[in-house]
């Protein structure tokens, strides 16, 4: 009895554990996108690093990011969000 309840007690720290890394990603990917966005618009710290041709189409993926968090991305494995944060 006592072992049963020690393996439903790693198993929910287990669960936790997941749920916050999650979380982490995501604020991870969220925090990054925010940045790069801010940066590289006008004004930004780095708009002056990129050509036009390059900043459009980063700031498009970073955007799509963006969109994807707020809607595909609620739903989506922790997986996902470690893919699409080790992408840029």
């Amino acid at each position: 009895m006592r072992r049963d309840f020690k393996d439903i007690e790693d198993s929910l720290r287990d669960a936790d554990f997941a749920i916050l890394e999650k979380k982490a990603l995501k604020n991870d990917l969220e925090a990054y996108s925010y940045d790069m966005r801010n940066n590289l618009d006008s004004y930004g710290k780095l708009e002056k690093y990129l050509e036009e041709g390059q900043k459009t189409t980063f700031m498009a993926e970073i955007n799509q990011v963006i969109d994807w968090l707020y809607a595909d991305g609620e739903d989506a494995p922790t997986e996902e969000y470690r893919t699409r944060l080790t992408k840029f």
